[in-house]
């Protein structure tokens, strides 16, 4: 809590059992029909604790109880849904209130170490700092942070870890690069939404209630493609495609000096939409 305001650390969330998928402490949520995909953000049933009951009035920290004064053995159902946290499509919104065309959370963890969060900052197109915060210095920091969590949980397991994560707002994509292991390390935790391609069938369609044929062009493997392949399946295999050449690519590219840093120019190509970092990174 902060001057009064609860700020949702979702790093505490992994602590307790997930209500929703049954996951245990320390693990990820998973998602899915059957709850076996890992999930991208923490079940915002996860945090039930974090937050005070509009029920049994409990307040954040701790247990519901029942009239009579004793513990619940559940906590009650409307203290599952997170109605104050910020999710993705609510961050996208506040980047676009602030101006921001990036986002930037610098972290590190792994090792035999939990993760933690440095600076989190927001920047203009034309590399302007708009805003800086600390670790639990508001709600939309921590929303930043979230892929984080739902992707390493509590980084056990994996190596040392260290880099920066960022949201790209002209993209929608949010991706990180740095350090793993002390190999280079880039991978997108929200990709970009697949474009809508609408498909004009050739010639009066007016009686004609088949399927429209697909045009014949090269395919995925660079032959023929007969229209085998649905469009959409056609669209996951592009967007698979160009997944790490952009956000990630702008991320990792031209890291020449030793030192883990990000030397990205001014003229360089910059594949796909969002705007070129003109700044070092150091991952650090």
């Amino acid at each position: 809590m902060r001057g009064g305001v609860v700020v949702s650390d979702r790093r505490l969330w992994l602590g307790e059992p997930c209500p929703t998928c049954g996951v245990l402490p320390g693990r990820r949520c998973q998602s899915g029909r059957y709850r076996v995909k890992p999930a991208r953000w923490l079940c915002d049933a996860r945090g039930w604790r974090y937050r005070p009951c509009p029920t049994c009035k409990a307040p954040s920290g701790e247990s519901c109880h029942t009239p009579t004064g004793r513990q619940a053995a559940h906590p009650h159902a409307a203290r599952l849904h997170g109605r104050r946290e910020l999710h993705a499509d609510d961050v996208w919104q506040e980047l676009e209130r602030w101006g921001a065309a990036v986002a930037l959370v610098r972290f590190s963890g792994g090792g035999g170490r939990t993760g933690t969060v440095g600076a989190v900052t927001l920047e203009s197109d034309e590399g302007r700092e708009l805003a800086r915060w600390g670790e639990g210095e508001g709600e939309l920091p921590e929303a930043l942070a979230a892929p984080l969590w739902g992707r390493y949980a509590l980084f056990a397991g994996h190596p040392r870890i260290s880099g920066l994560l960022m949201w790209d707002a002209r993209s929608r994509e949010v991706a990180v690069a740095g350090k793993r292991g002390g190999k280079d390390y880039g991978e997108v935790l929200i990709p970009r939404p697949l474009s809508r391609v609408t498909l004009t069938p050739p010639g009066d369609v007016s009686r004609d209630v088949s399927p429209p044929a697909l045009a014949v062009g090269p395919g995925p493997s660079g032959g023929q493609d007969h229209g085998w392949r649905s469009a959409t399946s056609r669209r996951r295999i592009a967007s698979r495609r160009t997944a790490r050449s952009g956000l990630v690519h702008r991320l990792m590219s031209g890291r020449g000096s030793s030192n883990g840093s990000i030397h990205s120019s001014s003229g360089g190509q910059s594949p796909g939409p969002g705007p070129t970092l003109q700044r070092s990174y150091s991952f650090r």
